[in-house]
């Protein structure tokens, strides 16, 4: 990770601007030449994030996802930053619109041949063993090219095996913990995406698995 100095942050700083924040300050921002920075605080001296921070498992989710054929950002430069620590990762983002957008442009819903890609992908996903505790809508992005793909990948396992049906369904569960994003789906969309997760390695992840209640 190269060193970023106050200095260069502060000057792009100037010109980006900030999409995303919290109370401990930036994290994420689209510079000028539309490149994005995302920042990772470090939250705990006794976490396995000093040796193998956030950053650097973005990157190397990227170039896994990447092998696997999955869209994704591509990472351009990994950096450190000082007083306050942040690892930060400068990449290029995957175009295209998330399924929470899109959703949210059709009155809460999405059409129902999009609900079977977003079964079908997420199947793929589970044959190539990626386990993902942010999969949600707004982390699936549909491309110009029409494909389905990835952002925000840093909590993410790229297990190189097919799934089990437990991490499975622990991917279901992570999906539908946004109660909200699944509100106006008809409960005949909802149980298409779970026949699509059906499967030999799959059968006991969807076995009781219900639209959740808020």
């Amino acid at each position: 990770m190269k060193p970023l100095s106050r200095e260069q942050y502060e000057t792009w700083l100037k010109t980006a601007e900030v999409l995303e924040q919290d109370g401990h300050g930036v994290k994420v921002l689209r510079l000028a030449d539309g490149t994005f920075l995302k920042l990772f605080r470090r939250k705990s001296w006794f976490s396995k994030t000093v040796l193998f921070p956030p950053a650097k498992r973005f990157a190397a989710n990227a170039v896994k996802l990447e092998k696997l054929g999955i869209p994704c950002p591509k990472v351009i430069q990994l950096y450190k930053l000082k007083k306050p620590y942040r690892s930060v990762v400068h990449y290029l983002p995957l175009e295209g619109e998330t399924l929470r957008k899109m959703a949210e442009s059709n009155r809460g819903s999405l059409a129902t041949s999009l609900i079977k890609r977003l079964a079908d992908f997420i199947r793929e996903l589970h044959d190539h063993g990626v386990y993902f505790r942010s999969l949600h809508l707004g982390n699936i992005v549909l491309t110009p090219q029409g494909r389905l793909g990835l952002i925000d990948i840093s909590d993410m396992q790229c297990t190189g095996k097919t799934l089990s049906a437990r991490l499975r369904r622990r991917n279901m569960e992570h999906l539908f913990r946004y109660t909200k994003e699944w509100d106006q789906q008809s409960r005949e969309q909802i149980v298409s995406l779970l026949k699509g997760q059906s499967g030999k390695n799959n059968s006991a992840a969807i076995q009781e698995q219900k639209k959740p209640t808020a």
